[in-house]
Order: C-alpha cells, then sequence, then structure tokens
C-alpha cells in the first residue's frame, strides 16, 4: 500500500470521528430520502385519483350501456311480441285460406254434378231436380234452373277465390313484415351482444383498475412507515446534531489552543521536509498529484512525537509503507504519522504533546528515511509547512 492508500484511509478515518459533518451528511441524506419518498407518495395519491376519476368515467359509460340495453331488450321483446303474433296470423290466414280453397272445390264439384242433382247447400234452399222428365219444356225449365243455380255457384266460387287470393296478399305482406322483423331483431340482438360485451370489458377494467388501487394503498402505507421512520431518523440526527454543538462549544477553547499554535507547533521528527504540500509532478505520469502532507527527512534521531495532546484513533501497519498512526485532537482536528518503523502507542490511548509516538529508522536503507505528517480539520487537509515553527538556519 502506498501514500495515496494511506490518505485514503486517513480520510475514511476522519470521516468518521468528525461527528459534526458525519451526522450532517447523515441529515442531507435522509432529508433526501424523505423529500423522494414524500415526491412517490404524491405521485401514487395522483395516480389513486385519476384512477378514481376513471372509474367514475367508466361507471356512467356502464350506466349508459345499461340503459341502452334496456331499450333495446324493451325493443327485443316488443318484435318478438310481433314477430310471434305475425305468425300466429300466418297460421290463421292459411287456415281460412285453405278452408276457402276446400269450399271452392266442393263448389266445383257440385257444378260438375249438377247435371244428375243438386246437392243442399247451407246458404240456398234445398232442392232437389231430376234432369229426365216426360215433358221437355219441364226439362228445359230444369236445365234452366241448373244454370241458374250453376251461375249462382259458379259466382259464389269466384267471390271465394278473391277472397282466398286477397287473404293470400296479406299472408304474403305477413310474411315480408314477419321476415323484416326477424332481421331486425337479428340485428338488434348482435347490438346487444356488442353492447355486452363492452359491458363486460368496463367491468372488467374497474375490476383491474379496483386491484391497482388496492395495491396502490398498500404501497401507500409501506411509504408512509418509512416516512415516519425517516422523520424520527431525521430528528435523532438533528438530536446528535445538537449534542455535538454543545460539545463542540465546550471544546472551543481546546480548539483555539490549537488553532492558537499554527506557525508555532513543535515539528513531529526533527529534519528538513523533501516533499512538500500540494501539486506534485511524478515522472511517467502526465499531469499533478495533490499532495495531502509533507515527507520530513531526519536530521538527527528518527524519534517521532505528538505535535498536540489528543487520542489515537488508529494505529496500523501498511504493508511496503510501514507504521501509521492517527491522533485526534479537540475541535475535530487530526494528525496523522506515517512511514514510522516502530510505534509505541495503542488505539485509544491518550498522548501529550511532545509524547513519543514511534521511531523512523534513520539507517534504512536502500531508500532516505522520512516521515509522511498530514494535518486536518474534519475532511479538509491543511499544509503542515503553515503550523509547524519555523525552521532556524
Amino acid at each position: 500500500m502506498n501514500l495515496k492508500a494511506a490518505a485514503a484511509c486517513f480520510l475514511l478515518l476522519s470521516a468518521a470521528y468528525a461527528s459534526a459533518d458525519y451526522y450532517e451528511d447523515r441529515l442531507k441524506e435522509t432529508r433526501s430520502y424523505l423529500t423522494d419518498i414524500k415526491k412517490r407518495l404524491d405521485e401514487e395519491r395522483r395516480q389513486i385519483d385519476k384512477i378514481d376519476n376513471t372509474k367514475k368515467t367508466v361507471a356512467l359509460k356502464v350506466d349508459n350501456l345499461n340503459e341502452t340495453l334496456d331499450v333495446q331488450g324493451k325493443m327485443i321483446s316488443e318484435l318478438t311480441g310481433e314477430s310471434a303474433k305475425l305468425r300466429r296470423d300466418v297460421q290463421t290466414l292459411e287456415k281460412e285460406t285453405g278452408s276457402l280453397n276446400s269450399e271452392i272445390a266442393r263448389i266445383k264439384d257440385s257444378v260438375e254434378t249438377s247435371n244428375i242433382y243438386l246437392i243442399d247447400n247451407i246458404e240456398y234452399v234445398n232442392i232437389k231436380l231430376l234432369l229426365f222428365t216426360k215433358e221437355s219444356r219441364d226439362t228445359i225449365k230444369n236445365m234452366e234452373i241448373v244454370e241458374t243455380i250453376n251461375t249462382i255457384l259458379m259466382k259464389k266460387a269466384d267471390e271465394i277465390a278473391a277472397k282466398s287470393a286477397r287473404l293470400e296478399e296479406i299472408k304474403t305482406e305477413k310474411e315480408d313484415k314477419s321476415r323484416d322483423i326477424q332481421h331486425l331483431l337479428r340485428m338488434k340482438q348482435r347490438l346487444v351482444d356488442e353492447y355486452n360485451i363492452e359491458k363486460t370489458k368496463l367491468n372488467q377494467l374497474v375490476a383491474v383498475m379496483e386491484q391497482d388501487k388496492e395495491s396502490k394503498r398498500e404501497y401507500i402505507k409501506i411509504l408512509s412507515r418509512k416516512q415516519q421512520d425517516f422523520e424520527k431518523k431525521m430528528d435523532r440526527i438533528r438530536t446528535q446534531l445538537e449534542e455535538n454543538r454543545k460539545k463542540e462549544k465546550t471544546e472551543e477553547g481546546d480548539s483555539t489552543l490549537f488553532g492558537r499554535l499554527k506557525g508555532k507547533m513543535d515539528w513531529p521528527l526533527e529534519g528538513e521536509i523533501v516533499e512538500f504540500f500540494g501539486p506534485k509532478r511524478v515522472e511517467g505520469f502526465q499531469g499533478t498529484i495533490q499532495n495531502k502532507g509533507i515527507k520530513i527527512s531526519p536530521s538527527k534521531h528518527g524519534d517521532v512525537r505528538a505535535v498536540f495532546e489528543g487520542t489515537v484513533k488508529y494505529v496500523d501497519n501498511i504493508r511496503g509503507f510501514g507504521n501509521l498512526v492517527i491522533v485526534g485532537h479537540p475541535g475535530a482536528y487530526y494528525t496523522l504519522y506515517a512511514n514510522m518503523s516502530r510505534v509505541s502507542v495503542q488505539t485509544g490511548g491518550n498522548v501529550a504533546a511532545g509524547q513519543a509516538i514511534g521511531s523512523v529508522a534513520v539507517d534504512q536503507q536502500p531508500e532516505t528515511p522520512y516521515l509522511y505528517f498530514e494535518i486536518r480539520k474534519h475532511n479538509e487537509a491543511l499544509n503542515p509547512s503553515e503550523w509547524l515553527k519555523p525552521v532556524r538556519r
């Protein structure tokens, strides 16, 4: 692991211990989540309102369809009754026509056999005539009577035939009307079927919308619970922030002490700066990298000392880089000491200003020994050169 990894490690640790920034970030994050939940709740409620409005529109369409179906049903019922009456009328006419045709047949048969005798008819006086008499004038007279009777019968037959023809015309008219009504009934029934299909679709749509509405209601309940949880979380974070602010106020005096050391701070290691804070060009790399601290090469011994009192927040050995120590100071200040060959403190321990916390191996080979040193305020890297005492030449 290299200096970049150490700096990243320091960033993570400083963020974890910089409580004010940590809780501010949590507050922003929670507020963002809460805002998103409120937007989703509003959207779900708008969708439910939209569903309700659509259901009202669909319900109105269903009502209109029901009214139309009632009207069409009554029309179909009336047409069905009329069609049945026409069928009965046609049957009656067929019977009447049949009776008339039978009567015509009987009359014609009577005419054909009238040279022998006359049959009784309910509408005429009973006549019995023998055609063969002794007197010729009686025969002629009898023939005239027969002719008269035949004429009357044929006239009666013609009248019956005319009546039968008229009945046949009426029958044809009624049959035509019956066919028209049947055609109209089929059209009405198809229309009713289409209306019923449309009604079924609308009812299915209402059922689907009701299910969707119920799902959205359940989702709203879930979102509402989340909203309450986040609001409680925000209250807890605000409480913690307030406690941290109060704590920072109590530490303000100590923080001021650290701040007053700017430009007067003892060096963590006696030596000289071999790599400064700020942008740095690296061979083989286009552009620059940003140094968050400085490198100090020891001039005499390699003892490393804490620049100010505080609490050891982190101790670790980084392969290829050496030992690393992070010390937390009042007012959210941190100092980092890295590339040490030995460490003499433990995580959680308190250190005093000037207390030895480790050492740099002066005789380290083949590379030149150095201490990597950082100063931070919360997550902000500060230039250590501005805090350390000027070097006396």
